[in-house]
């Protein structure tokens, strides 16, 4: 009687085992909403030679500060590798990653949940457009349920203060990324006229407002009819009377997906404070959520790849 017990027991805790990693398997598809960002990590290195040094303590809380979002994918902005994004990663469950390599020691990356189908289409070096000053986007695919869509991850042209110390260095980091979001809007509406995906979702370090009104360098994609930014009108965390550099930007028909009331920014004081603070990033990551019960409106084939 009690050999049967023992029997009995293993079984009900292979069928417990083998349910919760089927759970964890269909979990992405279970979900009525697909949950994207963007974070810019400041640096993010590997541990040798870093830019930014960092403790394991403050992988950790980078880690944590995503984990709570619980997002499907993120664009990553100033990754140095995969080894350098890895850190983060090994203290989240159930993530895979990717990184581009065309921009040196600040790479784009997608951080993605295992089981999301994701089509990686390589970095789009048109957008560096001066050699080792610019970063290429990252391209890839996305399907969750009935929602596919192409995406971007970028990290345009910044104006640091160095650019005031030398003359027309200023002028030229706004033509810069003048020039790149021309490239932009132009990339999407190629996309959209050439019916390859209607559904375009590009994310990132912007370097810049669409509200700017001097010097605007956003002008070719806010002027864009293809396209709303979701971020346009959202404040820094950082800066409290300053609007965010980092965006969410969006096709027409993406937009009808949006959840309202979900988009948000992360305050990375609720993180930690002080120096501690200044070891997370200058940035603060910013997400929204896409329902994906509607049935798709375009021929995308991701679902086949």
């Amino acid at each position: 009687m009690k050999f049967k017990n023992i029997i009995i027991f293993f079984i009900f805790i292979t069928f417990i085992s083998c349910t919760k990693k089927a759970n964890n398997v269909n979990s992405i598809e279970n979900s009525d909403n697909i949950l994207i960002g963007t974070f810019n990590v400041e640096w993010l290195g590997d541990g040798t030679n870093d830019r930014k040094d960092r403790t394991e303590e403050d992988y950790k809380l980078i880690a944590k500060i995503i984990s709570d979002q619980n997002p499907d994918l993120m664009g990553i902005e100033e990754v140095e590798n995969s080894n350098a994004l890895n850190r983060v990663v090994k203290y989240l469950d159930n993530y895979d990653l990717y990184v581009g390599k065309g921009g040196n020691q600040q790479n784009v990356a997608l951080l993605y949940k295992k089981g999301l189908k994701v089509n990686i289409l390589g970095e789009y070096y048109n957008l560096a457009v001066e050699y080792r000053r610019t970063r290429p986007g990252l391209v890839f695919e996305v399907k969750k349920n009935n929602f596919d869509f192409l995406g971007m991850v970028v990290h345009l042209k910044s104006t640091s203060r160095y650019d005031y110390g030398e003359e027309g260095k200023y002028e030229q980091s706004v033509d810069i990324r003048t020039r790149q979001n021309q490239i932009l809007s132009n990339w999407a509406d190629s996309v959209i006229k050439n019916n390859q995906e209607t559904d375009l979702v590009i994310m990132g370090d912007f370097n810049d407002t669409p509200v700017r009104k001097k010097n605007n360098t956003m002008q070719s994609l806010t002027s864009n009819n293809n396209l709303i930014f979701l971020t346009d009108d959202m404040k820094s965390c950082k800066y409290k009377s300053a609007y965010t550099i980092d965006h969410i930007l969006v096709s027409q028909t993406a937009f009808k997906r949006v959840i309202q009331q979900t988009l948000k920014m992360v305050d990375l004081t609720q993180y930690a404070q002080g120096e501690q603070l200044k070891q997370l990033s200058d940035h603060c990551p910013v997400f929204v959520s896409f329902e994906i019960k509607t049935p798709d409106n375009d021929n995308s084939t991701i679902a086949n790849k």
